[in-house]
């Protein structure tokens, strides 16, 4: 029985479950969701789902106790165990992706497709013209809970486009900033994410 962190099991009433088919969990989610494993767990996971040797597992503990918050385990879990049952081209766009959100890079350097995977499950704003000021878009796509919020979040340094920090409350995002033409990331502190997107006329 594999349990979470705090000793209990996984399933739909611990609204926990991970589902094989990609249709309900996509392999995004599926990569991202063993990268957050906790690290008291971690070599638990890489001893049952992965085909690690002992001396390797035995490396990745070490490491979690060194470096934490390098994360190399969970790295090595999540590709591990996406390859496995996404593929191994699956676990690459995957791990991709995920440096797309969370990695402190340029966005506009990855390509399109990347970005549509990182994007996919994403709460939405929509870019229309005029373009929406940052304030607006945050309380659109549910980063903030109103206008109030969204304003003391970016006066505090807490808000995000497309890695870059905002603290102007009136700022308005440029064509220019756009990501392939089509999206900005917001991010809320460092884990609370959103996509913009252009609307479709």
């Amino acid at each position: 029985l594999i349990t979470r962190p705090d000793g209990e099991k996984f399933g739909k009433s611990t609204g926990s479950t991970l589902w094989l088919d990609p249709e309900r969990t996509s392999p995004f989610a599926f990569y991202q969701w063993f990268l957050n494993v906790d690290d008291t767990v971690v070599g638990t996971y890489l001893r049952v789902f992965s085909f690690r040797s002992r001396a390797e597992i035995e490396e990745f503990e070490a490491s979690v106790v060194a470096r934490p918050d390098v994360r190399e385990a969970q790295r090595s879990l999540a590709s591990e165990v996406t390859a496995l049952v996404h593929g191994a081209d699956a676990a690459a766009a995957a791990a991709e992706a995920s440096q797309a959100l969370f990695g402190d890079g340029d966005l506009a350097s990855f390509d399109a497709g990347t970005l549509e995977t990182a994007f996919a499950d994403l709460p939405r704003a929509s870019l229309r013209d005029p373009m929406p000021s940052v304030l607006d878009l945050l309380v659109e796509s549910g980063l903030s809970e109103s206008r109030g919020q969204a304003r003391r979040t970016l006066n505090e340094g807490g808000v995000y486009v497309n890695n870059q920090r905002v603290t102007d409350a009136t700022a308005v995002p440029e064509q220019s900033e756009l990501l392939a033409g089509r999206w900005l990331l917001l991010r809320r502190g460092k884990r609370n994410l959103a996509v913009a997107e252009v609307a479709e006329r």
